[in-house]
């Protein structure tokens, strides 16, 4: 049976590398794309956003997973899913609430919605993913 001090560093970890997964994986469409520095920008920003969102809304998420005992994989996909949904109604809000004053590229991405859904869904995917194969939380089983 795992430590408990091996499972704090298992926990602390995944929550450092799985919020990566997304800017990675934005930087790779990127540059498959045949994209320029300026928009491997994007990339930087979708870090800048999935560290806060992991730890606002994804650690909650995980602490009741936790505590309900939901640790297998496919928990956690289901659960990445959901996040990413919540992560597209956060946005659509957040863009929907600054109105007039939002930027022309942000409103541009909300129209976007049949591009984005299914991007969102894969990099929220590959993040719980990456975080349950970090943390194995299956492995704390007792």
């Amino acid at each position: 049976m795992p430590s408990a001090r091996g499972r704090a560093y298992r926990t602390v970890a995944g929550f450092v590398v799985a919020p990566m997964m997304p800017a990675l994986v934005l930087a790779g469409v990127v540059l498959a794309a045949g994209g320029d520095s300026q928009t491997l920008g994007y990339a930087a920003f979708a870090g800048y956003v999935s560290y806060p969102f992991a730890l606002l809304v994804g650690l909650p998420s995980f602490l009741v997973m936790r505590r309900k005992r939901w640790d297998g994989w496919r928990a956690y996909a289901v659960a990445g899913l959901v996040l990413g949904l919540v992560f597209l109604a956060l946005f659509a809000a957040l863009v929907a609430f600054d109105g007039e004053k939002a930027e022309s590229a942000w409103l541009a991405l909300l129209a976007n919605l049949a591009f984005l859904l299914p991007f969102v869904l894969a990099c929220a995917l590959a993040a719980s993913m990456v975080f349950w194969l970090v943390v194995r939380p299956d492995l704390d089983r007792s």
